[in-house]
């Protein structure tokens, strides 16, 4: 990918626009839309006093009101993927469109787990989507929790609470000029989200001491992409993610080798990595055959006899699995069945380094200077 920043569309240049004008106290609350379950074939509601309304899209950055809807019998439904293309079932009736609305006095349960008291459910060419909605500040003490321990010290979690907003932001505005029907994911692709009836005070702290700070490069909010650790040095976001933007340039960082499994050996069988990589055999030799500036494995070469394939490095760690192999800082020898990997730190190296900012702080350095230091030439504002 080019080295440009991600371009906004005129939808999304007034959704950012609506976000910064006007003083706070006369904002309302800003919301976001997260896919919590996606291709699935039917969901099961539940709360007192539920009701249900057609479901209609974002309103470009505004907050939104919930919808009132008509109540449901019982406070019990059953929502299913219709036989046409944008049906949707509720209690077996064809619902008047493709994405319903439910609402509620308290949480509703959507097959079993506790959402907020608005949730979609949104039919795609997939199955359903089960979207919940809940006011951004929840939802970021829920990704604070999610991401990174209890045990952190504040400004490590104010650093991570302000890089999760803002990249929420990002998502939101994107979506908004897309029209999908939902901001994010809630899953470690997107960010990990807990719930946020399961974030923890300190979580809940970190937002409420950072409330509407974003991160930006010439008044544009950046893509603030983050990783467990880094093994010593952040990794380029081109080599990374194929992010070439200046604020995701490498850096030293040197603080995290205290995360659990800075240093790691995975041996993975010789018949999985053939599969990985399409070559319907064991593998018989695997080497790195290039590396970024940081030492990362930017291409493997796998081969099974006479037959020879170059992937990626990242797109080697997808098809295994991310845990499977943690990051791509790592050395590679063969051992009996198999093939041994020897690495350092977990993630795709690029952005914050959510151990390396705890040790940052560990020193006496506040959220400020900590994100400063992951995301170069960037700055603070507060834009909600």
């Amino acid at each position: 990918m080019a080295s440009m920043r991600h371009p906004v569309s005129p939808a999304a240049a007034l959704a950012l626009l609506a976000l910064t004008l006007g003083p706070p106290a006369a904002r309302a609350e800003e919301m976001i839309r997260v896919a919590v379950r996606t291709g699935v074939a039917r969901t099961s509601l539940a709360a007192e006093g539920l009701r249900v309304a057609p479901a209609v899209a974002g309103s470009e950055g505004q907050a939104e009101a919930q919808p009132e809807g008509r109540p449901v019998g019982r406070g019990q439904v059953e929502v299913r993927a219709g036989e046409g293309a944008g049906e949707l079932l509720v209690d077996g009736r064809r619902f008047p469109g493709a994405a319903a609305a439910f609402v509620a006095e308290g949480a509703i349960r959507a097959d079993g787990r506790e959402l907020s008291r608005w949730v979609e459910v949104r039919r795609t060419r997939a199955g359903l989507a089960v979207v919940e909605v809940l006011p951004m500040d929840d939802y970021v003490a829920g990704v604070v929790s999610g991401e990174t321990p209890a045990s952190f010290p504040p400004e490590a979690r104010k650093a991570q609470a302000v890089a999760a907003r803002t990249f929420a932001l990002v998502r939101k505005l994107e979506a908004v000029s897309s029209g999908r029907g939902w901001d994010l994911g809630a899953t470690v692709v997107s960010q990990v989200f807990v719930g946020a009836g399961a974030a923890d005070p300190g979580a809940r702290a970190a937002v409420a001491s950072t409330a509407g700070e974003v991160l930006v490069l010439n008044h544009e909010p950046v893509e603030t992409y983050f990783h467990s650790s880094c093994g010593g040095r952040t990794e380029d976001g081109l080599a990374a993610l194929g992010r070439g933007y200046e604020y995701l340039s490498s850096v030293q960082c040197g603080r995290c080798d205290g995360a659990p499994g800075s240093l790691w050996r995975q041996v993975l069988p010789a018949e999985e990595l053939g599969r990985a990589a399409g070559l319907g055999r064991a593998a018989t030799a695997v080497t790195v055959a290039e590396r970024s500036t940081t030492g990362r494995a930017a291409r493997i070469e796998i081969a099974a006899g006479s037959r020879r394939v170059t992937l990626a490095g990242s797109d080697l760690r997808q098809r295994l699995g991310w845990s499977r192999l943690r990051s791509l800082a790592f050395d590679v020898e063969p051992v009996k069945d198999g093939f041994a990997f020897g690495g350092r730190g977990s993630g795709h190296g690029a952005g914050l380094c959510q151990w390396g900012a705890a040790g940052f702080a560990r020193e006496g350095k506040g959220y400020r200077e900590i994100l400063a230091h992951y995301y170069p030439g960037t700055e603070i504002v507060v834009m909600y």
